[in-house]
């Protein structure tokens, strides 16, 4: 019993005292920026309780230390620390909405001091930086004192207790970033944790370009078709199968595209899944010639296939630009190899994006990535009678005002989604051509809970909601009076268990193109393609097994 006492005496020590109070309080502050992205009931607790883990680890080293000078200059360091991460996250959150992520932590890496001046000069005056300066020091001054009074009343048991839970959820998070290998799948809610994996994606994904760029550059391939066909490869976003009527949904949000099924052209495939819940990790997937994710460093992308069999490629962008976030489509001298050309412009919709879409005569790929549904959804279509069909009044009342309205917006954004895919059909019509259109992933819409969005299916109770995609692939009349044969593969494939990352190894058969990278196993219009292949997704699971319990 007094080893306990002694124990519990021991680790206590570091929660006692005005420092652990001052540090807690400052990591909340800085740390529940988060809930302007995120904001489940799950975020407030998660916050709450990692930031009095973290306050805990940082008082473990205030109590170690015994030199006086150090420990000043440690708590100096510390409150310097915390000061630039909430001066850093609100400033954005205040100026542009967002708080400290990759891409900007990207853009940091990337500016010079010339730059960095330039930016200080355009947003903040010398008069600006002393009142903010003053402002920092008055809150630093009310915390510090809250925190020398609330160290005179009885709080070290409480404070412990949240710390060990705090340590719960860094277990919880350890355990998620080791199932699903992805830090944007686990909750990363405290500024010191965010940053230190942001600066680690940003050298994995520099690594990984050296090596990705000489893949694409040595590919070998084999044209095998008299008359390559131009392929289209459409890339949607947040396209949520459950609101689509080509899938069985009430209202009609695919109004044109049902035409295209009616009249033969084109076709739905009802069984296609994304490996990945996020946009950055799908679009590696779905360009890789890689299996699950395994190798995507050392294999090579389609479009590298497609240019070194004598294609024209093209990428007609509306989310990744060069130089603008951690993608690998953001890498010039990527890019470059693969791509003959790629516009430098963001469209404000994407129909405004297919009106400058040129077309060639010779054989090409081209890659269009929609900004399609992604969130916020208002801001995805246009406010015209045309694209405003539905209502509030159009929904259940069983959810709130704001859960309509939602709603109502998403199912907008998807019928301009529809109008826009049918928009790029048309531009093709007279061509020889095939085209595939898909999603990078799915979006859950308040249909299981209070929540809107994506990028947390493994926590999800419906996973399918997020990784659940549509697939649909049309061709043209001239395209299928010279490929009966292909149409008829693609017909007895609509119910096949596609994965996305399929998909590269599909366009690459229907145009005739072989490399040591393709596997017709892989491809659904092959008489090889194995339909008894599990899909793996979110790195772990396995969504067939799923499927059959669920």
């Amino acid at each position: 019993m007094r080893f306990i006492s002694y124990l519990i005496r021991v680790f206590s020590k570091p929660v006692k005292g005005w420092f652990y109070l001052f540090v807690f309080l400052l990591n909340l502050v800085s740390n529940y920026v988060v809930i302007i992205d995120d904001d489940l009931p799950f975020t407030y607790f998660s916050v709450f309780f990692l930031s009095a883990f973290v306050a805990y680890m940082e008082s473990i080293v205030y109590v170690l230390i015994k030199n006086i000078l150090v420990r000043k200059t440690y708590v100096v360091l510390i409150t310097l620390l915390h000061s630039i991460f909430i001066v850093c996250e609100y400033f954005l959150v205040i100026k542009y909405g967002v708080f400290l992520n990759q891409s900007l932590i990207n853009i940091i890496g990337e500016t010079n001091r010339k730059e960095v001046l330039s930016f200080i000069h355009t947003y903040l005056s010398p008069l600006q930086i002393l009142t903010y300066l003053g402002i920092l020091v008055v809150f630093l001054a009310v915390v510090y004192g809250m925190s020398v009074l609330i160290s005179r009343v009885r709080y070290a048991v409480v404070a412990f207790i949240c710390s060990l839970v705090g340590l719960g959820f860094v277990i919880y998070c350890c355990y998620g970033f080791v199932r699903f290998r992805d830090g944007m799948a686990i909750p990363q809610h405290t500024s010191i944790t965010r940053v230190c994996y942001c600066i680690y994606q940003l050298k994995e994904k520099n690594s990984n370009l050296v090596l990705l760029r000489e893949a694409c550059k040595n590919v070998v391939v084999n044209q095998d078709t008299l008359r390559p066909p131009t392929i289209v490869v459409i890339i949607g976003e947040s396209h949520s199968v459950y609101h689509s009527s080509l899938y069985g949904y009430a209202k009609k949000t695919n109004p044109l595209l049902e035409k295209r099924v009616a009249d033969g052209s084109m076709m739905v495939f009802d069984n296609a899944v994304t490996l990945f819940d996020v946009t950055s990790s799908t679009m590696a997937a779905d360009f890789s010639l890689d299996s699950l994710g395994v190798d995507f460093a050392t294999t090579p992308l389609f479009p590298a296939c497609f240019k070194a069999a004598g294609y024209r490629t093209m990428m007609y962008e509306n989310q990744y630009f060069i130089d603008y976030g951690i993608s690998f489509l953001c890498d010039k001298e990527l890019s470059d190899i693969l791509f003959d050309y790629r516009n430098d412009m963001r469209y404000v919709y994407d129909g405004d994006m297919v009106e400058a879409i040129e077309m060639t005569e010779q054989p090409s790929l081209y890659v269009i990535h929609l900004q399609g549904q992604h969130f916020e959804y208002e801001y995805d279509y246009p406010k015209t009678k045309m694209f405003t069909r539905f209502t509030i009044g159009d929904y259940d009342s069983k959810y709130n005002e704001e859960q309509r309205q939602t709603m109502a917006h998403y199912d907008n954004a998807t019928l301009y989604n529809d109008y826009v895919i049918d928009k790029i059909l048309d531009k093709f019509k007279d061509t020889y051509s095939c085209v595939f259109y898909f999603s990078d992933h799915g979006e859950e819409v308040y249909e299981l809970r209070n929540y809107s969005g994506h990028c947390n299916a493994e926590t999800s109770p419906d996973l399918n909601y997020q990784i659940r995609i549509p697939l649909l692939v049309w061709m043209s009349p001239e395209f299928v009076a010279n490929n009966q044969f292909i149409k008829q593969k693609m017909e007895k494939a609509k119910h096949y268990p596609i994965c996305a990352d399929d998909i590269g190894h599909t366009l690459l058969d229907v145009a005739g193109i072989k490399t040591v990278s393709f596997a017709p196993s892989r491809s659904f219009v092959n008489n090889k393609f194995n339909k008894k292949r599990h899909r793996v997704v979110l790195h772990s699971v396995d969504y067939d097994e799923y499927q059959a319990t669920h």
